[in-house]
């Protein structure tokens, strides 16, 4: 179950395990879901990982690529939650989402509602390249994306890339100028499944060749890629 130590949330608890358990019978093949309709969450152990970093890294903003029903977005905005009251100033927080599939827009809407968290999370609807692109036009001008800058650069904390594999490099680069320095890219799916290995491998490969950035794969969940950004 999700609530413990770890959960003060009961709202976001219990829409977490509704989710946690409908993965569960979608890996395990007792759910007939097809395919454009499955959650393809991380698991729950990535989750928490996420959510400790991001609350140890004290994250204000986060950019999602790829939020399916939102399972991970959950888990980001109960690090939000959680670091609200230990600021000494109030920061605004927010997590903008981005999603292709209007289907699963309307699910992962439903899930923030059921959680109250959708005041935290906005999701834009459509190509994340087209979204990545329009980011990095308006960030000199929407208040509500540029509000938070710390003199760091960028208007991220934290970029989470969960969406199709073919486009990686793509979404990397257009991500990377919109993380502040010392910031951090984290990438799923780098070690399973093994489908996507190949393409994972040479993504690593493009990683370690930019020197902006220091990366490391994590052995957790589905294998997660952590890319600090160094300059």
């Amino acid at each position: 179950m999700c609530p413990d130590n770890f959960h003060n949330n009961s709202k976001i608890a219990a829409v977490m395990d509704r989710l946690e358990e409908q993965s569960r019978l979608e890996r395990s093949g007792q759910a007939s879901v097809a395919d454009d309709d499955l959650m393809l969450a991380i698991t729950r152990d990535t989750g928490k990982f996420l959510s400790v970093l991001l609350t140890s890294m004290g994250a204000n903003k986060i950019l999602e690529i790829g939020t399916s029903t939102g399972y991970s977005t959950l888990w980001f905005a109960l690090a939000l939650i959680q670091t609200e009251n230990t600021l000494s100033q109030k920061v605004k927080k927010s997590i903008i989402t981005i999603e292709r599939d209007p289907s699963k827009v309307n699910r992962a809407k439903k899930n923030f509602a059921d959680a109250e968290v959708h005041d935290l999370i906005k999701i834009m609807e459509g190509n994340a390249l087209d979204a990545l692109s329009q980011l990095s036009n308006n960030d000199h001008h929407d208040t509500t994306l540029n509000g938070g800058r710390d003199g760091g650069g960028g208007l991220f904390d934290f970029v989470f890339l969960d969406a199709d594999k073919e486009n990686l490099t793509r979404y990397f680069d257009l991500a990377l100028p919109l993380l502040r320095k010392g910031g951090i890219i984290v990438t799923d799916n780098i070690l399973y499944p093994e489908e996507y290995r190949p393409t994972m491998s040479q993504y690593v490969k493009y990683i370690e060749g930019n020197e902006l950035v220091t990366s490391v794969t994590v052995p957790i969940g589905y294998g997660e890629e952590l890319t600090l950004k160094v300059k």
